[in-house]
């Protein structure tokens, strides 16, 4: 579970700094200053398509659905589009602004951090004050910055800390920016399926519903969201600490038997076995996808972003490569 709630491989969060991070930006890569964000002539973007960051001789663009490129490599950061937006980078550890699905630079370039867009608001890093607020599509500041580590907003609330001398308390704010549920929890996740799992000081991981109130007790060493019906968990089993699945019961309803798992997304949970490597399993806990890859994303819109060595590429669901780095 952690601190603050972001998602897998290399898909969320623009970063100046090497700190870990589920992103492409948390990678920072290497690469000569960009010029305009901007692809000439841009191609018309169908509303069935999606786009996905890709990495080209240390430069980052997107491609469809079908594996072709849409916005050339240009950029030395570059996150998941949501919402018609995508955070960008144009110089190495530089400022963040957002793309449109052209490429065209629709929110400027005046953020130190940026998370996805999601349910219409994405979290910015603000370089005057170095806290977190909130922006909506346009860019506007709809919640001012004060946050040290807010997560996105989903069913209406997002988790949001605040400074506690050298730590942080976690809690959840609503769309006004209101703390509805108090800062009481040294980490939280994001609510899903109307339920959140959150740690208090001294306890072991519960999940509470949007009132506050607990559902499942403290139970887990650590945990993760619920997605169509099912959370990962790390429990203690006869041969350690292991990841399993668990109903909103709190049953266990994937034996615990994974290195490390991620939720489930479009029918299918990354897993790590205990060769180390990562597949993915099935609601009914078949490895539909073999476990090969050394890192790897949740499928979204069909495609999941995977990593075997330093090539990072995007597989559909029967495991095919539909893009893969030269």
């Amino acid at each position: 579970m952690h601190k603050l709630a972001i998602f897998s491989l290399s898909m969320a969060l623009l970063c100046s700094c090497g700190r870990k991070v589920d992103s492409v930006s948390g990678q920072t890569t290497a690469a000569a200053e960009g010029g305009g964000a901007a692809v000439k002539e841009p191609p018309k973007v169908r509303a069935d398509v999606h786009l996905y960051p890709i990495l080209v001789d240390e430069k980052w663009g997107y491609i469809d659905n079908e594996g072709k490129v849409v916005i050339k490599p240009q950029f030395t950061g570059a996150a998941r589009f949501s919402h018609g937006r995508a955070a960008v980078q144009t110089v190495r550890a530089g400022k963040v602004g957002f793309i449109d699905e052209t490429g065209k630079m629709v929110i400027p370039q005046e953020y130190k951090l940026a998370e996805p867009f999601s349910e219409g608001y994405a979290a910015v890093l603000t370089f005057k004050d170095l806290k977190w607020g909130f922006i909506d599509t346009t860019g506007k500041m709809v919640i001012e910055p004060k946050y040290v580590a807010p997560s996105k907003f989903s069913e209406g609330l997002a988790t949001a800390a605040v400074a506690a001398g050298t730590s942080a308390n976690f809690g959840y704010i609503n769309t006004k920016g209101d703390m509805v549920i108090p800062a009481l929890f040294d980490s939280a996740t994001p609510f899903s399926e109307g339920l959140a799992a959150v740690r208090s000081f001294g306890e072991l991981v519960k999940y509470i519903d949007p009132a506050g109130k607990v559902v499942i007790p403290p139970q887990y060493t650590t945990a993760e969201e619920f997605v169509e019906g099912l959370a990962p968990v790390e429990v203690q089993t006869t041969n350690g600490v292991r990841w399993g699945f668990v109903n909103k019961k709190g049953e266990l309803a994937i034996s615990g038997r994974f290195n490390n798992a991620q939720p489930f997304q479009e029918g299918l949970a990354p897993v790590q076995t205990g060769s180390g490597k990562w597949g993915y399993i099935t609601a009914d806990s078949k490895l539909a996808i073999p476990d090969r890859y050394d890192k790897v994303d949740r499928f979204y819109n069909g495609l999941a972003q995977v990593q075997i060595g330093t090539k990072v590429g995007y597989i559909d669901k029967t495991g095919k490569f539909v893009w893969e780095a030269k």
